[in-house]
């Protein structure tokens, strides 16, 4: 078992809060666990500061180039609008170690609150463990038609003859048996997923109106990109929120994969978003993860804080010779 972090740099932007949220990630992984390996990918040129964070806490810095480039090869046509989508990368990590049992895939939003090997002693059976999607009915906030439209992501699948993948999110994926590796054979599946995704949001931009929800840079354009063919093949968006369209085309990709199960993270291990700051969730002390939202940082560090020792706070942790 590896714990596995992908993360892309644009040169345009300050790397430093990105650096700061994979720091205290790794600080807490290696506070309870200074055995299982850990891999940082990064995508485009590394800023200054990261071999240094991967040398201090034990993780391996493994280089998988540029991130437009990547993109060309899958997707000739639509690389320019999708570059701009920051997490795409995160799809196209899966397989790149080889062959590997089992995987954590973690957001750098992540903390350790416990050892991430009791986490993995308790999800063994299915293929895909995450937790649900936030917004849907699973989730303890209810569903939200406009942050996810269920029906219309069913219709989507049974168009597309894929099996149906309960949503989750991807900020927190433990792959089992190997499926790491088969998830590789998919990366032009899911990178066109995203594209004809796009495409239409581009063509309906009236799916966005009054719903608060984020949208993506360069999105308008991109009808202005794709073939004639690939604008009457677009494929219905099924959310009013356009940052979620990486989650989405995975659940597709996923669906592509016969034979495959999946699972879901129990709360009372894995919290996530708000869940911090809610008196109604699982107490805290028995969390062994929380995959936090980069807009909830403070309440994260400060619910670190709580949970940590003043001496370990300010104690570097494990350092591979």
């Amino acid at each position: 078992m590896l714990v596995q972090y992908s993360l892309s740099f644009d040169p345009a932007t300050d790397p430093s809060r990105l650096l700061d949220q994979l720091r205290t990630s790794l600080w807490s992984l290696r506070r309870h666990n200074t055995r299982v390996p850990a891999v940082v990918l990064v995508h485009d040129e590394p800023p200054a500061g990261l071999p240094e964070i991967c040398r201090t806490y034990g993780a391996d810095l493994l280089e998988m180039g540029s991130y437009a480039a990547r993109l060309a090869s899958l997707c000739p046509e639509g690389w320019p609008v999708l570059a701009a989508n920051p997490t795409l990368h995160k799809f196209l990590s899966h397989g790149a170690l080889g062959p590997v049992d089992r995987v954590l895939c973690c957001d750098a939003d992540t903390l350790f609150a416990g050892d991430v090997e009791d986490l993995a002693a308790r999800y063994t059976e299915a293929d895909v463990y995450a937790r649900e999607e936030v917004h849907t009915g699973p989730s303890r906030y209810g569903p939200d038609r406009d942050f996810l439209d269920l029906p219309a992501l069913l219709r989507l699948v049974h168009g597309l003859g894929v099996h149906a993948i309960p949503p989750f999110n991807t900020g927190v994926v433990l792959l089992n048996h190997g499926r790491s590796t088969h998830l590789a054979a998919l990366h032009e599946w899911f990178v066109r997923c995203v594209w004809h995704l796009v495409v239409w949001m581009s063509l309906t931009p009236a799916h966005t109106a009054g719903s608060g929800y984020g949208t993506l840079e360069r999105v308008e354009a991109a009808h202005l990109l794709a073939s004639g063919e690939q604008r009457a093949r677009a494929l219905p968006y099924p959310s009013a929120n356009q940052w979620i369209v990486e989650e989405v085309a995975t659940w597709l990709s996923l669906g592509a994969l016969p034979g495959l199960t999946t699972g879901f993270l129990s709360p009372a291990h894995v919290a996530q978003n708000g869940e911090l700051a809610d008196p109604g969730a699982t107490p805290v002390d028995r969390w062994l993860l929380c995959h936090y939202f980069s807009t909830d940082t403070r309440t994260a560090l400060g619910w670190l804080a709580h949970r940590s020792t003043p001496t370990a706070v300010l104690m570097p942790m494990h350092t591979r010779s």
